[in-house]
C-alpha cells in the first residue's frame, strides 16, 4: 500500500500541458509516445491490441513498419516512467496481443476543452479535425545540378527547386522543407547524406544538362526509409514554361506521395529571375540573411539591393529584403532611411505578387516594430495569411509565436514554435522558445534552452540578455553578478543589460545605481526594438524602490510601447506592489479582453 502511494505522487499526466512529471519534474517526451501514453491511461487496466495503437497513431495511408515504431514507442514510455520491461509497474506486455497500462498515476484534466489546445491534446481526446493525419511525413526538394561544361543556368536549377517546395508547401500530411534549409547541403553530398542531414524520409533531387543549346532535366523522388525510387522523369525544358513543367513534377509527387495536390496560385510573376547576375545576387543575400547573424545584415541588403537593381520585377528578392531592412531598423539602427527601405521593397513586392508569402512576412515584420506602434493583430492576421498561402515557413511561425508571447497568450506561442520544429533540418524548436519559458517561469526548461543558445550563438546577446533575467528571477543573485559583468563587458551600451543591473541594485537597495541604470538605458537608442523590455524592467526597479505610481506609468509604457505579456505581471515577485493598486486589475483584465485566447489559433 505504501508503494502505490509512493507512485501515485511520483508520476502525474497533465493533460492541460501536454505534459508528463516524474517526482514533479518535467519529462521530455515525443508527441507520438506521449499520444501513446494518453491513449493507454484512458484505457487504464485494459488490453490495447497493436491493432487498435495501429489505428490511432497511424491512419496515414504511407507505408509505416508499425512493428517496430510501436516498439521504440513503447519503449520511450518506459525510459520516461521509470519502468522496467521486465519488472513493469506501470506498462505490462501481453505477449502476441498488446499492452495494458497497470500502474497509478495522477491526471490533471484540462481546464479547457480539447480543442482549445494543440492537435496532440486533440488527437489524444479523439477530438482532431476530420481529415487530419497523425502521421506525416517529411520531404526536402534539393537544387538541380548543372552537368556538363556549362556555367550559367538563368537561375533554374535553385529556382526550379524552389518552385516546387511552394507548390508541395500545403501538401496534406507530408511536410516539405523550405529552401532556405537546403542551401548549405553540400552538392558533393550523396542524396542519403543529404536526407540524414536534413532529417528527412523523401528527398527529390535531380540534374540539368545543356548541350548544344538543349536543356535537359532529369529528376526522381527517393524514399530514404524504403530504400526505393518513387519516381523519375527525365524530359526537355522550354524556359519560357516553366511554371507548367513545376506544376507537373509537383503532381507527379503529390501522386507517388498519395497525397491530392490543390490547385496551383496564380502567379503574375515566377518565383526567381531570369536574370543570372540578379539571381546570384540574390542567393548571396538570402543565404546571409537566413544565416540569424545581426552583423551580416548589411551585407545581405546589399546583394539584394543589387538583385531588384538588376531586376526591379523579382518580387522574391523585394520581399526578402524588405524583412532584411525592417531587422536592420528594429535591432541595429533606428535611422529612417532603413525603414523606408522595408517600406518600399515590401510594397513593391506585394503589387508585383499579392499571394507572395513572404511579401505578406515582410509586412508582418514592418506592422510588428516601433514605426508602426507594433499592431499586434494586425501583423498576425498577415503571418496567419502568410502561413495558409504556404505553411512552410519557419520565419513565420518564428515570428508569430514571439507575437503571442508578447501579449500575453503564452500556450498559443509554445504551439506555434512548435509547429514551425518539422521545417528546421533538424527538427528542433526555435530558440526563441525561451520567451515562453522565462515569462511562464518554467525555469528549468528556460535554463536548457539558454545553455543550447548560447552554445549555438557564442556571440548573440538574446542568450546573455534573457540568462541575467532568469537569475534574477530565480534571486541567484550571484549568477546574475557574475553574468551582468561579463555582459557589460561585452555590450557596454546595451540598454536591455543596462536596466537588468538597475533591477540588480534594486534588489539590493542600492537605489542611487538603480537609478543610474534607469537613466542610461532609457538614453540610449540601441535595442530601438527592444524598449519596451527595457521599459518594463524599469516599472520593475521603480516598483521594488516603492515608486509605484511611477512604475505603474512604466508598465503601461511598456505595453503600449509592444509588451502585453499580462501572465507574467500577474507573477513577476518584483511587481507585486503594483497588483494591489486597483489600476492593475482593469489594466489586466483590458488586456485579456483586448487579446483573447483564439487570436492564438491557426
Amino acid at each position: 500500500m505504501q508503494r502505490t502511494r509512493s507512485a501515485v505522487s511520483e508520476i502525474e499526466l497533465d493533460l492541460g500541458r501536454y505534459e508528463l512529471r516524474r517526482q514533479g519534474r518535467r519529462v521530455k517526451l515525443e508527441k507520438k509516445p506521449m499520444e501513446l501514453l494518453i491513449f493507454l491511461v484512458r484505457r487504464r487496466e485494459q488490453l490495447v491490441s497493436r491493432e487498435d495503437i495501429v489505428g490511432k497513431l497511424w491512419r496515414s495511408n504511407l507505408f509505416v513498419d508499425t512493428e517496430t515504431n510501436i516498439n521504440n514507442i513503447v519503449r520511450k514510455i518506459r525510459t520516461a516512467l521509470g519502468d522496467d520491461s521486465a519488472k513493469p509497474r506501470f506498462l505490462e506486455t501481453v505477449v502476441g496481443k498488446g499492452y495494458r497500462f497497470v500502474g497509478p498515476v495522477r491526471v490533471i484534466d484540462p481546464r479547457y476543452s480539447p480543442s482549445d489546445f494543440g492537435s496532440g491534446v486533440a488527437r489524444a481526446f479523439g477530438t482532431e479535425r476530420t481529415g487530419e493525419l497523425s502521421e506525416r511525413s517529411s520531404l526536402a526538394v534539393l537544387p538541380l545540378m548543372l552537368l556538363g561544361k556549362a556555367s550559367d543556368d538563368n537561375g533554374v536549377c535553385l529556382g526550379f527547386a524552389d518552385a516546387l517546395v511552394a507548390r508541395l508547401g500545403n501538401l496534406s500530411g507530408v511536410d516539405a522543407l523550405p529552401t532556405s534549409a537546403v542551401l548549405n547541403i553540400s552538392d558533393k553530398a550523396t542524396p542519403a547524406e543529404a536526407a540524414s542531414r536534413l532529417g528527412v524520409r523523401f528527398l527529390v533531387h535531380g540534374s540539368i544538362q545543356i548541350s548544344k543549346g538543349l536543356w535537359r532535366l532529369a529528376i526522381e523522388m527517393i524514399d530514404t526509409q524504403l530504400q526505393t525510387v518513387c519516381f523519375t522523369r527525365k524530359r526537355d525544358l522550354d524556359l519560357n514554361n516553366l511554371s507548367d513543367l513545376e506544376d507537373e513534377i509537383a503532381r507527379q509527387i503529390a501522386m507517388a506521395l498519395n497525397r491530392p495536390l490543390g490547385p496551383p496560385m496564380v502567379q503574375r510573376s515566377p518565383r526567381y529571375s531570369k536574370d543570372p547576375m540578379a539571381y546570384a545576387e540574390f542567393i548571396r543575400g538570402y543565404k546571409l540573411s537566413s544565416s540569424g547573424n545581426p552583423a551580416t545584415l548589411d551585407d545581405a541588403a546589399r546583394h539584394l539591393s543589387n538583385a531588384v537593381t538588376r531586376d526591379p520585377a523579382f518580387s522574391l528578392a523585394h520581399a526578402v529584403l524588405s524583412v532584411v531592412c525592417a531587422t536592420r531598423h528594429f535591432e541595429l539602427d533606428p535611422a529612417s532611411a532603413w525603414l523606408e527601405k522595408a517600406e518600399f521593397h515590401c510594397r513593391r513586392a506585394l503589387e508585383l505578387e499579392p499571394d507572395l508569402p513572404e511579401g505578406h512576412i515582410a509586412n508582418a515584420f514592418l506592422l510588428w516594430g516601433p514605426s508602426k506602434n507594433f499592431q499586434h493583430i494586425e501583423a498576425i492576421t498577415e503571418l496567419k495569411r502568410a502561413l495558409t498561402l504556404q505553411n512552410n515557413q519557419p520565419q513565420a511561425y518564428n515570428r508569430l509565436g514571439t507575437i503571442l508571447a508578447h501579449i500575453g497568450l503564452l500556450e498559443h506561442a509554445r504551439e506555434t514554435y512548435e509547429r514551425a520544429r518539422p521545417f528546421h533540418p533538424r527538427k528542433i524548436v526555435s530558440h526563441s522558445v525561451v520567451q515562453v519559458y522565462v515569462w511562464n517561469q518554467e525555469y528549468d526548461l528556460a535554463r536548457e534552452e539558454i545553455q543550447a543558445w548560447g552554445a549555438e550563438s557564442p556571440g548573440n546577446k538574446y542568450p546573455v540578455y534573457f540568462a541575467i533575467q532568469l537569475a534574477l528571477m530565480t534571486e541567484d543573485l550571484r549568477e546574475a553578478r557574475a553574468l551582468l559583468d561579463k555582459a557589460i563587458q561585452a555590450l557596454p551600451e546595451e540598454p536591455l543589460i543596462i536596466s537588468l543591473e538597475g533591477l540588480y541594485y534594486a534588489l539590493n537597495g542600492l537605489e542611487g545605481k538603480a537609478f543610474d541604470c534607469l537613466a542610461m538605458a532609457c538614453a540610449s537608442p540601441k535595442s530601438f526594438g527592444h524598449a519596451h523590455h527595457s521599459y518594463y524592467q524599469i516599472a520593475c526597479i521603480l516598483a521594488l524602490l516603492e515608486r509605484r505610481e511611477a512604475a505603474f506609468e512604466w508598465l503601461e509604457r511598456s505595453i503600449t510601447s509592444g509588451y502585453a505579456c499580462w501572465p507574467l505581471f500577474l507573477k513577476d515577485p518584483y511587481l507585486k506592489n503594483l497588483r494591489e493598486l486597483p489600476k492593475f486589475e482593469v489594466l489586466v483584465s483590458s488586456l485579456q479582453a483586448k487579446y483573447p485566447d483564439h487570436l492564438g489559433l491557426l
